[in-house]
């Protein structure tokens, strides 16, 4: 997201962050961690099963109250995405966020992508040495939004079980399932029909050549570029535009990255825009 729209965003708000640790609004469990309360909404970490190569599937899973929402990893004009630091973790090589495929949803006047309930994002996690125990702690920020937007921190932490029945394996499996499926450029290709708009230059006209139908796309390009996707007015398509926002010239081309949600599930594609 374009820092200038967030930086605006975040004076509009009734700032009041929140930092907590330890809570007790879920029963214990050596696969889930202490929940980290906000006003409008709840965070922990909640572990699957060590895999057979050694490496993990967890999850971070923020509950919302009624009416609340939070946001993805590009929220749009409006809206600040979660921000993950694993930094402090133990026995830990590398933690892969994955992000199930949001949805378009009204906020004071603007359109901004996130979730309006409980969200859970699967992290692959996969430790330096496999035999080994594994700690995982997460600094999380993220926003939970309700009648104001309280920019939230939590403080998350849990000792992945290298053993044992977890009780949260539908739970993960769930939310992998609504992770958008990768293509390659070739199968974009093949999805994906993208033309120019007349005497636009920052503009196209994007086709889905699918079977079934496009519900909805989501777009991202590098900062500070900001790409905005939306229904085309013969709505038989969508537009693209392309925002430099001021800062810098528009460039030759664009590697850009489109989010699919059709009738048959959702799927993430590389586009180049020129």
């Amino acid at each position: 997201m374009v820092k200038q729209f967030r930086f605006r965003w975040f004076r509009r708000l009734a700032f009041a962050g929140a930092l907590f640790g330890a809570g007790a609004a879920h029963g214990a469990s050596p696969f889930a961690s202490d929940a980290a309360n906000s006003e409008f909404s709840s965070a922990r970490l909640i572990a699957g099963e060590p895999a057979k190569d050694g490496t993990y599937l967890v999850a971070l899973e923020i509950d919302l109250k009624p009416k609340a929402l939070t946001y993805w990893r590009q929220p749009g004009e409006a809206g600040v995405p979660p921000r993950f630091d694993f930094k402090r973790s133990q026995n830990v090589d590398s933690v892969e966020p994955l992000y199930p495929a949001p949805k378009r949803i009204e906020e004071a006047g603007s359109i901004v992508a996130g979730y309006d309930s409980k969200v859970v994002f699967p992290l692959r996690v996969k430790p330096r040495n496999p035999e080994a125990p594994v700690v995982l702690e997460l600094s999380l920020d993220y926003a939970a939004c309700d009648r104001i937007c309280l920019p939230t921190k939590a403080r998350l932490a849990l000792a992945l079980p290298q053993s044992g029945a977890s009780p949260f394996l539908a739970d993960i499996a769930a939310a992998l399932a609504k992770v958008p499926r990768k293509l390659t450029a070739g199968e974009a290709k093949a999805l994906l029909g993208l033309s120019r708009r007349p005497g636009e230059s920052l503009s196209w006209r994007l086709e889905y050549l699918g079977k079934d139908s496009a519900r909805e796309i989501f777009a991202e390009a590098p900062e500070p570029l900001y790409l905005e996707a939306a229904p085309s007015t013969d709505g038989k398509a969508f537009e693209l535009t392309l925002s430099t926002n001021g800062t810098v010239a528009a460039p030759k081309a664009v590697a850009a990255t489109l989010t699919v949600v059709t009738d048959k599930g959702a799927f993430e594609a590389p586009l180049e825009l020129k």
